[in-house]
């Protein structure tokens, strides 16, 4: 081999090198476990299946574009007696669907609504435990909500209430920009399932677990830290990274003796607490600025 061959060798194994290996480094994540100690954070780091991403494939696990919502549109809050820990995972059987991977595309937003849809339908019709897999890849296409750049909560609901969403098998998920006008979704699609209406939430601990207690899982929102790609298990709170983006989650729990919240994300189950992840009661005041708009269903 002569030198100009090794030299492209080199290059070839050096791009493939760069270009391949894991976006987070093991010394990256042990600074993050040490902030995680200085601090007292009550979380651990470590690899994910979002930590091996590149920096731009992770951006695309984001997605949320925030409403601009005003004060006199928030229904006025009629705290509930609740109890002192909740999960509807956990209510005389589990409301809540399997954790769902929205892949490469912005589409937290769609996964977050129809998380919530889905929950809606099992409670309404006491059919706990059961898989009801219904279409986000509809809300990407159809709804004029957003698409795999990102998208709104309020949008969607809108469309969930108006128009309702068929099940996974009718319009499956491709994490692509499909043309609604070629959607199988527009023409043989006639099981919709729809929402009676919902509100936006109010920004409190207490005032969240009366409204996920009285009216279901809840659509909230977060300011992801790039620290919170590699959590692995605990309560969240941010550590140390910068800001990523914006995302839509869906809250199902809460426990006041750990003081925090438990969530629904969209990120397959390789990540966090088998694709679920508990944050704390302080990240609604803290940078992440945690359940900032939050949408209840209503049915």
């Amino acid at each position: 081999m002569n030198k100009w061959m090794k030299a492209i060798s080199f290059w070839v194994f050096f791009g493939i090198f760069v270009f391949s290996s894991p976006a987070f480094s093991n010394q990256e994540v042990d600074e993050i476990n040490a902030a995680i100690k200085e601090k007292k954070a009550k979380w651990t780091a470590g690899e994910t299946s979002i930590t091996k991403l590149s920096e731009q494939d992770r951006q695309k696990r984001l997605g949320l574009i925030s409403s601009k919502v005003h004060e006199e549109v928030y229904a006025i809050p009629e705290l509930m007696s609740v109890p002192s820990s909740f999960d509807w995972r956990n209510n005389n059987g589990n409301f809540v669907t399997p954790i769902r991977d929205q892949g490469n595309c912005g589409s937290c937003w769609a996964f977050a609504t129809t998380a919530a849809l889905e929950a809606q339908v099992l409670m309404i019709n006491n059919t706990p435990g059961i898989n009801l897999d219904l279409s986000e890849q509809m809300l990407v296409c159809c709804s004029s909500s957003g698409s795999c750049d990102g998208g709104y909560i309020d949008l969607p609901s809108n469309y969930i209430r108006d128009i309702g969403l068929p099940g996974e098998d009718c319009c499956p998920y491709t994490a692509t920009n499909n043309s609604c006008s070629l959607n199988t979704c527009t023409k043989n699609c006639i099981d919709l399932h729809t929402i009676r209406g919902w509100h936006w939430v109010t920004k409190s601990v207490e005032n969240l677990k009366s409204e996920l207690y009285t009216y279901g899982p809840l659509i909230v929102d977060m300011r992801v830290y790039k620290d919170f790609f590699s959590y692995q298990s605990g309560i969240y709170s941010k550590v140390k990274g910068s800001y990523q983006g914006d995302h839509a989650i869906l809250i199902v729990g809460y426990n006041d003796a750990g003081q925090y919240f438990i969530v629904k994300n969209s990120w397959g189950t390789g990540w966090g607490e088998s694709g679920y992840f508990r944050i704390a009661y302080s990240e609604l005041i803290s940078v992440v600025k945690f359940a900032n708009s939050n949408i209840a269903y209503e049915n």
